[in-house]
């Protein structure tokens, strides 16, 4: 299977033609609105579910949360993996009570029936009595649609939806290369904000912000929208093509190679020093001794990445509510997901996946994260987002903001969210503005409506 991988392509995808819908703040905040969406969108849609590697072995199970639905996902004796709404189809009782364990039945704590992880009955107390007789012979729970690819389990509560491979076009054959299935989840975040989770969707949609809001990125990566690729695709995902190992073209110190670039070139036999003046040239050289070194040195996650993956930021934005950014050592997950009931209200979810190299420390510092290293000593670790953290399978945690922190990053887009989110309702404000490089922004609205529409229909 992995000799058949082929590369990322870079081909620039044909312009979409964007209907220009507007954006109006009542979709932040509106409580209808949120219905519409968890009632029409949602039950339509692939999510990711959890991380496969979170139930390796049979009979272990985990709970996907989102809007009021729970989902029982567990691992089958011929190692797939099938999900099923988590509650019992007798009287509506929750069946699992825990978010992740590993158990052959799975026991209702109400009146105890019993079911395989198949999802099939195998005990209900006096079921000779039920007035419909033989009932519980062919009595299974509900079961959801669920795949496995790149790594994620994923879900779609519609058991005729659209097959995965399509509806994420061309996700799976652009991120194959990176061989994502194989890495490690360091990080495992997730906190409530006081904001309404498009919000935050919006802002990982478009690169803007970035000079404004995240000025010490400048150092590593060149966001000038001219530079970067923006393609958007007929099935609803987009992605964004950045520059990465050299300064921004706007960075006020565009001359001098800054950390945590100076690292990333020792680390690759490089001296930082030469590129003072010719910075533009770190990138071509670091892509250079990566693509000699890689072999000796271990990375054995390069071998399907082109030169440009070994630098380069590559972003996808997928509907309805995640995105991922692809770099060459690790990748993120940035998701918020809506709040059942509360429209101004949502979990955010940072993920951080890492390759296990062999007799590394940290695979790459392409992130400024924290400076927490507590606890970290004599430990293998490797660099995220939110600083260091041990070489292995994060459990998850839920991270009280603001007084802990998602990552330094998501901090500061986050705080932006919590402001946007009182500005939106303002009489001052009427729709977004959006420039031509914030139309990944449009298009997910775009999309956003039409399936609010055609679901109402």
């Amino acid at each position: 299977m992995e000799n058949k991988i082929k590369r990322t392509p870079r081909d620039k995808e044909p312009e979409l033609k964007l209907r220009g819908d507007k954006i109006a703040g009542n979709r932040y905040y509106s409580k209808d609105f949120l219905h519409k969406e968890l009632s029409l969108v949602w039950p339509k849609v692939w999510q990711i579910a959890g991380w496969a590697s979170e139930i390796p072995e049979p009979n272990d199970f985990f709970i996907y949360k989102v809007g009021h639905e729970e989902i029982l996902v567990v691992r089958q004796k011929d190692t797939t993996i099938r999900a099923f709404y988590n509650v019992c189809p007798h009287r509506g009782n929750l069946l699992v009570q825990v978010n992740e364990g590993s158990l052959k039945t799975f026991k209702c704590s109400y009146h105890g029936w019993e079911f395989n992880t198949e999802g099939i009955l195998k005990y209900a107390k006096d079921s000779e009595d039920f007035v419909e007789k033989n009932l519980c012979e062919n009595l299974s729970l509900e079961e959801v649609s669920c795949e496995e690819s790149l790594g994620f389990v994923w879900i779609n509560f519609d058991r005729n939806c659209t097959p995965l491979r399509e509806f994420i076009y061309p996700a799976i054959e652009h991120l194959e290369p990176y061989q994502t299935k194989k890495f490690l989840r360091v990080l495992n975040l997730t906190a409530e904000i006081k904001c309404n989770w498009k919000m935050l969707h919006d802002n990982f949609s478009e690169t803007y912000h970035v000079d404004t809001l995240h000025p010490e990125l400048m150092s590593q990566m060149d966001n000038n929208y001219n530079d970067s690729q923006f393609d958007m695709y007929e099935s609803g995902i987009n992605r964004m093509l950045m520059p990465g190992h050299r300064p921004a073209k706007s960075f006020i110190n565009n001359n001098v190679i800054e950390f945590p670039l100076t690292d990333v070139l020792k680390m690759w036999g490089l001296d930082p020093s030469q590129f003072n003046g010719k910075t533009s040239e770190a990138r071509t050289a670091l892509q250079n001794n990566k693509r000699k070194l890689a072999k000796e040195n271990g990375y054995w996650h390069y071998e399907f990445l082109t030169n440009e993956q070994l630098t380069d930021y590559y972003h996808y934005s997928f509907f309805p509510n995640f995105s991922l950014t692809m770099t060459p050592d690790g990748f993120e997950l940035l998701r918020p997901q809506p709040h059942p009931t509360d429209p101004e209200r949502c979990f955010m979810e940072h993920w951080y996946m890492v390759p296990i190299i062999e007799g590394s420390l940290s695979g790459s510092s392409t992130f400024k994260g924290g400076e927490d290293i507590s606890n970290l000593e004599g430990e293998l670790f490797t660099e995220t987002p939110a600083g260091r953290r041990p070489l292995q399978n994060a459990p998850h945690q839920w991270v009280e903001y603001p007084k802990e922190s998602l990552g330094f990053i998501i901090d500061q887009d986050v705080g932006i969210a919590l402001s946007q989110q009182k500005g939106v309702k303002s009489r001052g404000f009427k729709y977004s503005l959006l420039l031509g490089q914030e139309g990944r922004v449009r298009r997910y609205h775009e999309m956003l409506n039409d399936y609010i529409r055609r679901t109402e229909k």
